[in-house]
């Protein structure tokens, strides 16, 4: 797992990761995002970690970086996650 991959705790508990997370987001926001959803959990967990990880390594190149987009943590706790 990448160290920037999206963890979600759902309200039961359950830690999701990666594509796991993106999907239970997507279903959370509803409407055309839960179609999406839906249609996505169809495929395998692998293949869509696969598309999840290679979509996070290009995404900096391709969009750029940010720093100023987190501002709930301050800079001195978010460069104990920088990696």
């Amino acid at each position: 797992m990448l160290p920037d991959s999206v963890v979600v705790m759902t309200a039961d508990g359950k830690l999701l990761a990666r594509s796991d997370a993106f999907l239970h987001i997507f279903r959370r926001l509803g409407g055309g995002w839960k179609v999406l959803a839906d249609t996505l959990s169809i495929v395998p967990r692998g293949l869509r970690d696969f598309v999840y990880d290679l979509v996070a390594r290009v995404r900096y190149p391709i969009f750029g970086r940010r720093e100023d987009l987190c501002p709930v943590m301050p800079p001195e706790l978010r460069r104990r996650f920088d990696f």
